[in-house]
């Protein structure tokens, strides 16, 4: 209910903003011909009962004097009205693209919130489809989260946690989208990637983790490893269901395996898969 809330309370104060300055804009052309007409009522009966020449301009000039100071307010009047409701309006927009950016984070790792994550997802699909080009989508979970906090406690393990969030960050381009889909977690959305480039970044993941402990203090060293399933366009589905489905599926084949998954590329051409993964990692 709070979220509908806060969904809809920017368009009303962009309503109300619009509101207010059509009443502005009113007020200000209503205070105009209000002094344009109390001015024509006195001026009129002064000239009609005019009885020399002299009489006429300097009539004329007197009313025109406040008529003109009238008119002239008014239109600067109106102009700092819609002046500070343009700059209030700007800011409101600012602020409104801040939420929004709030709203699709992970609060704790930085990284992109599940509702992001499927939404670009879906975006990328129907782009990859409309253009015919490749997209992968990465899942991984952490293995042995559970025992980690039952053992070294909550605390170490949302710092393994952020640990993780923070290597993926390191090894992804800055095309795609790393999420922290909920708990342990984690997804990467890779627009123009194909298997071979999929599994790249896998393996780049992994060895990462294998040399870099996730927690570290002066008496404890966690090494963690993660399962990392993958799927993509076209090679993994013509859905996003499909594909995370498929992901899901190697995700678990990996996770009781406890090895990283080869694709049938990799075995074939060694020395090409190597030159595939620092190209990936470059962002060439």
């Amino acid at each position: 209910m709070n979220g509908s809330v806060a969904q809809h309370k920017p368009i009303l104060d962009e309503e109300r903003l619009t509101r207010e300055e059509s009443m502005i804009r009113r007020v200000a052309w209503v205070g105009g011909v209000a002094v344009t007409i109390v001015t024509a009522a006195i001026l009129f009966p002064l000239l009609m009962s005019a009885t020399n020449g002299w009489q006429y301009p300097v009539y004329l000039a007197l009313g025109g004097v406040p008529l003109a100071y009238g008119l002239f307010s008014s239109l600067v009047l109106f102009k700092m009205q819609v002046l500070l409701l343009r700059r209030h309006q700007g800011q409101l927009l600012m602020r409104v693209s801040e939420l929004k950016e709030m709203a699709s984070r992970d609060e704790m790792t930085g990284l992109n919130n599940r509702r992001h994550f499927y939404e670009v997802a879906e975006e990328e699909l129907t782009r990859a489809q409309q253009r015919r080009d490749t997209l992968a989508i990465l899942l991984m979970d952490l293995d042995g989260l559970k025992g980690i906090n039952d053992e070294f406690g909550h605390g170490v393990g949302d710092i393994v946690i952020t640990n993780l969030a923070a290597i993926i960050s390191k090894h992804i381009r800055g095309t795609d989208v790393a999420a922290r889909l909920g708990g342990d977690e984690f997804g990467v959305v890779m627009p123009g990637t194909d298997k071979r480039g999929a599994f790249a970044l896998a393996r780049r993941l992994w060895e990462e983790m294998e040399r870099s402990p996730m927690y570290q203090d002066s008496k404890t060293e966690l090494m963690v490893t993660v399962s990392i399933g993958v799927a993509g366009y076209p090679w993994g589905g013509d859905s996003l269901d499909e594909m995370l489905h498929w992901a899901d599926a190697d995700m678990y084949a990996n996770k009781m395996s406890r090895r990283l998954p080869n694709g049938p590329e990799l075995k074939q051409e060694p020395d090409d898969t190597g030159a595939l993964i620092d190209d990936y990692v470059l962002g060439n």
